[in-house]
């Protein structure tokens, strides 16, 4: 009897410890929380991946001129560049601890030239607007607003005998912002002691635009109002706004080319020193009024002009 009152007390114990679990020495988990315990709530969100603002690619100039290829393309600008023939060997480089590596003995000419697209000021070039102020006239207020950046940076050095052709493919969305503004190309070559920008260093080149920059859908018919135009110095092939309605807006547009011709002058690359061309818009200057034609003396008020001599009868001979 004994025996029994020990015993089933005993087994209801058990039984109760083995219902329960882990009551007293297991690990619980609270409403809310993971099973290592951290508040999702706390969990910091993945860090957004940052647009990138550069992209560079390499050129590879020799005994001939480098075909046009294409600029590296960056935020939806895009565009080539084409290397004329190198021309004879540039001057030693001033610094006397710095030697050029020898050229390829294949290609004596051959040299790597670094390209690199910016939407950004390079760091290692002056301020755009600072160079602008030094070159602008009295009367010009206007601020050139840079664009984009490109920066050639070659392995050895190399000369040209005149600058690379560029053409730039600005997105739609920036033309529209400075349809009142005109397209230039500033140069910032360190071999110059102003160690500034040049401002408009190349001629617009107005020439037909790249027929695959051309929209490859059904012309968009021109309204019947002239409509104002989209942009400043377009040439041939110059795009024309849909009309209201159409559906169409800048960001589904194809980019409009800006090309420059390449202008006759010598360009220097010294080795891991880099020259930057920059794209820019500036308002475009007035043109100036005509000077108004002098209008004649007008005659006083009462004033009477004076009479005018009648002229003499001619006088007739009679015969006798």
């Amino acid at each position: 009897m004994t025996f029994a009152r020990v015993f089933w007390p005993l087994v209801c114990l058990a039984a109760l410890a083995a219902c329960s679990g882990n009551i007293g020495g297991g690990q619980s988990t609270l409403p809310g929380t993971l099973p290592n315990g951290t508040n999702p709530q706390q969990i910091a969100p993945a860090a957004a991946t940052a647009t990138p603002v550069s992209a560079s690619n390499v050129a590879t100039v020799g005994d001939n001129a480098v075909a046009s290829q294409a600029l590296p393309a960056i935020q939806g600008w895009g565009g080539s560049i084409s290397f004329p023939k190198p021309s004879a060997a540039p001057s030693p480089s001033p610094n006397p601890k710095a030697s050029a590596p020898a050229a390829d003995a294949g290609t004596p000419n051959a040299v790597s030239i670094g390209i690199t697209s910016s939407v950004v000021e390079p760091s290692d070039a002056p301020h755009l607007g600072s160079a602008a102020a030094k070159h602008r006239a009295k009367h010009d207020s206007s601020t050139p607003s840079g664009l984009l950046y490109i920066s050639l940076l070659a392995t050895s050095d190399v000369a040209f005998a005149e600058y690379p052709k560029i053409a730039v493919d600005v997105p739609r969305d920036i033309v529209a912002k400075h349809r009142d503004d005109v397209f230039a190309l500033a140069l910032y070559d360190p071999e110059q002691k102003t160690k500034a920008y040049r401002l408009a260093v190349a001629e617009r080149d107005l020439s037909s635009p790249d027929p695959q920059m051309l929209p490859s859908a059904t012309p968009i018919p021109t309204p019947a109002p002239s409509p104002t135009p989209f942009s400043v110095q377009n040439g041939p092939g110059a795009f024309t706004p849909p009309p209201v309605g159409s559906g169409l807006d800048s960001s589904s547009l194809p980019p409009e080319r800006v090309a420059f011709k390449a202008a006759a002058a010598n360009l220097t690359l010294r080795a891991n020193v880099p020259a930057v061309f920059a794209l820019y818009a500036i308002a475009a200057s007035p043109s100036p009024s005509p000077s108004p034609s002098p209008s004649p003396k007008a005659t006083a008020a009462g004033a009477s002009s004076p009479p005018v001599a009648p002229s003499p009868a001619p006088s007739s001979s009679v015969s006798p």
